[in-house]
């Protein structure tokens, strides 16, 4: 049986303000328009979203206003399969973005070997 992960949700300011100054991880806009997003895919409910309430700040990705609109609003039209599409894409952004929220010294990863070059 799958478990819920929202026992003691993840808040950091200090995750969230590195979006500032970056670039989109989905089209790579530096705008100024760029925030750390939350996860509205699919299953975020499993990471702690519900009425009110954003999933952990972990599951943020750096995204311009226009991406972000992309995957909050128009998310939620299309079929169940394009629902499907957008969830795993947002996904995969969300990792582009902690290896980022690495890179930056914001996260960090004891033991890390490597260089930020190998995450290319």
């Amino acid at each position: 049986m799958a478990t819920t992960l929202t026992r003691s949700l993840i808040r950091s300011k200090k995750l969230l303000d590195a979006a500032r100054d970056q670039a989109c991880v989905n089209c790579g806009a530096k705008d100024g328009t760029v925030v750390a997003a939350h996860y509205t895919g699919l299953r975020s409910h499993r990471f702690g979203k519900g009425t009110g309430h954003k999933p952990h700040d972990l599951c943020i990705a750096d995204l311009c206003q226009r991406c972000h609109y992309k995957f909050d609003v128009a998310a939620d039209r299309g079929t169940f399969a394009k629902k499907v599409d957008q969830s795993e894409q947002f996904l995969f952004l969300i990792i582009q973005t902690l290896i980022r929220r690495i890179d930056q010294g914001v996260i960090t990863v004891k033991g890390r070997k490597g260089s930020p070059d190998e995450f290319s």
